[in-house]
């Protein structure tokens, strides 16, 4: 079994970039230097603030663009297109892409658990990613679907469980300062009529309606996806306004998503780094290595594995020297690099989004050429660095 040499051991846990300055200590000291270029967008949430104009990709923006758009880096042809093109040309063309909504009906099968024997295989649901390309329907809508399907029903079994989970992963209540709703719910659930969030409710099917449609799901909705693209609370002062105006006019969800990447939250996003969910971490790593990405089937499995631990670096750090070893997404020979050096700063640019310091493209350049796993050994040190992790 490979060991690592001691020398290519990272010295320092993940910092904002802002804070990077490590000192090289051989190849495993990587700088960690901020990566972002461009001016930060003067955006606070608020639907009514202006961003300034967008301003040219970079790596690291498309890199975190694709990510969180897609659940995937960008592929290589994307980069070869796009790099040095507007940021705002990029992220309306992606909110077109039906690629893009795929990833966002995921998101949220993830947030509701729907996964492992609870995932919707070939249902209707699979409609949804298309449409909201189109437009044809709302967020609102597709959650509504969510709610709607066998999945959920299955994997929330029960009028207590069922009405609960509906309260507070769809509106953000928490039941325990709500139990009469809870128990109106409940009683509706059963097929006795009656209020529920004040509106009546006569079945499963209303409660799930009812539930979707009151004002505490559109500010939920607007709290969980600011969170989950900018790693942000969404501003209080803006939480009010957006609400009822998302709340009466559902299709202003798209306009909201598209400004929140023009803002300065999501620039700060692009600046610190951020973590990943594993599911959209095993499409990273084999992209990244293959340029191709993974059956659903391998994502599935390796997901499950990693979701299961309370720290998966351990594993992560296993999958990535099974895959530099394996056939589609071996480390390519000493012998295939025609210039280490422009191997390296491509290396840096592509998993990392940022150049390489002096100091560092020196130490990864002497270890790719320390022998015939050298390669092997400087794509290892960069991706299970917190800072591929951290994209």
């Amino acid at each position: 079994m490979k060991t690592d040499p001691p020398s290519i051991r990272p010295t320092r846990a993940f910092a904002p970039r802002g804070e990077r300055s490590l000192k090289p200590q051989g190849i495993g000291a990587l700088e960690q230097r901020p990566r972002a270029n461009g001016p930060i967008l003067r955006v606070s949430g608020g639907a009514d603030d202006e961003p300034e104009p967008a301003a040219p990709l970079t790596d690291a923006w498309l890199r975190a663009l694709c990510i969180d758009l897609m659940g995937r880096p960008p592929l290589p042809k994307e980069r070869a297109e796009w790099l040095g093109r507007q940021r705002k040309e990029f992220i309306t063309a992606v909110l077109q892409t039906e690629e893009c909504w795929a990833h966002w009906l995921r998101e949220q099968l993830y947030y509701f658990m729907l996964i492992d024997q609870f995932r919707p295989v070939k249902t209707s649901l699979d409609e949804i990613p298309a449409l909201l390309a189109d437009r044809t329907i709302t967020a609102r809508y597709a959650l509504h679907r969510i709610g709607l399907s066998s999945s959920f029903d299955q994997r929330n079994p029960g009028a207590d469980t069922f009405v609960t989970v509906v309260m507070e992963q769809f509106c953000g209540i928490e039941v325990q300062r709500a139990t009469r709703e809870l128990e109106l719910g409940k009683t509706a659930y059963d097929g006795s009529p009656g209020l529920f969030l004040g509106s009546m409710a006569n079945n499963q099917s209303d409660v799930v309606r009812i539930a979707v449609r009151h004002k505490d799901a559109a500010r939920h909705l607007l709290e969980r996806e600011h969170l989950r693209l900018c790693r942000a609370a969404l501003p209080r002062k803006a939480r009010g306004k957006l609400t009822r105006k998302l709340h009466e006019s559902p299709e202003l969800f798209f306009e909201l998503f598209e400004e929140w990447l023009h803002s300065e939250p999501y620039a700060a996003r692009v600046e610190e780094g951020a973590p990943v969910e594993n599911h959209v971490w095993v499409r990273m790593v084999f992209l990244d290595l293959s340029g191709k990405l993974p059956s659903s089937g391998d994502v599935e499995a390796l997901r499950s594995a990693l979701d299961g631990l309370g720290d998966p670096a351990p594993l992560r750090s296993a999958i990535v020297r099974m895959l530099l070893s394996s056939e589609g997404t071996r480390a390519p020979a000493l012998s295939e690099l025609k210039a280490v050096g422009n191997w390296v700063d491509g290396l840096f640019a592509r998993l990392l989004g940022r150049a390489p310091s002096p100091q560092e493209r020196t130490a990864f350049i002497a270890a790719a050429k320390a022998g015939d796993t050298g390669p092997e050994t400087v794509l290892y040190t960069l991706m299970t660095s917190s800072e591929y992790d951290n994209p």
